[in-house]
């Protein structure tokens, strides 16, 4: 009887602190623009702002033969059409204590075999540079980090590059992370799981 306590009492507490879980900052890039339309040296981004030189962004499928995730929607090609590759930098969002993830997708340029780089940044949690073969199938990066007091930041994507033809981005999201209480929630339901399972 104490085990099932333990167990449901641990349930509510994980329960409680995932729904407490939020998205910070989310964008696919597929409300931008024109519907089906690619424009070269995009720079009207609702959640974006554009600096250093320029960014494409890409409709799927009117896509110069590039494939955003799931091969639908819209997404950004890093280094634009002027020679000179972009920083795509995001609108400020507000990080309070906690443990965030940020996720993105990112694939080669889809188009040569050429090695290409950029710099992540987002505030002083995260600073890591990330080297892509053009060929490189569509995957998701993930990094989590702690922010240990309030504080304003934002996610910028700084491509190297001045061929035109870059890193392919899409899918980018900020979220809080469940706490350890609710990790030690489930935790403790699972010890109490087992427990009912031997006394049967």
């Amino acid at each position: 009887m104490i085990l099932k306590t333990i167990g449901i009492l641990a349930l509510s507490v994980f329960i409680s602190a995932t729904a407490n879980a939020s998205v910070i900052f989310q964008d696919n890039f597929d409300d931008e623009g024109t519907a089906g339309v690619s424009v070269l040296n995009y720079n009207s981004f609702a959640n974006w702002t554009v600096s250093g030189g320029t960014v494409d962004l890409i409709s799927d499928p009117n896509n110069w033969g590039i494939d955003c995730v799931g091969g639908t929607g819209k997404c950004v090609d890093l280094d634009g059409s002027t020679g000179n590759a972009g920083i795509l930098s995001s609108n400020n969002f507000t990080l309070s204590a906690g443990t965030y993830t940020v996720m993105f997708d990112i694939s080669g340029n889809q188009r040569n075999g050429n090695t290409d780089e950029m710099l992540v940044t987002l505030g002083g949690f995260l600073n890591e540079t990330f080297t892509v073969l053009g060929g490189d199938p569509w995957k998701t990066i993930t990094r989590s980090f702690t922010v240990t007091s309030d504080t304003t930041s934002s996610i910028s994507f700084n491509h190297s590059g001045t061929d035109n033809i870059g890193i392919i981005l899409d899918n980018v999201s900020v979220v809080s992370a469940p706490s350890a209480i609710a990790l030690l929630g489930l935790g403790l339901f699972g010890l109490g799981v087992v427990g009912r399972r031997r006394k049967a």
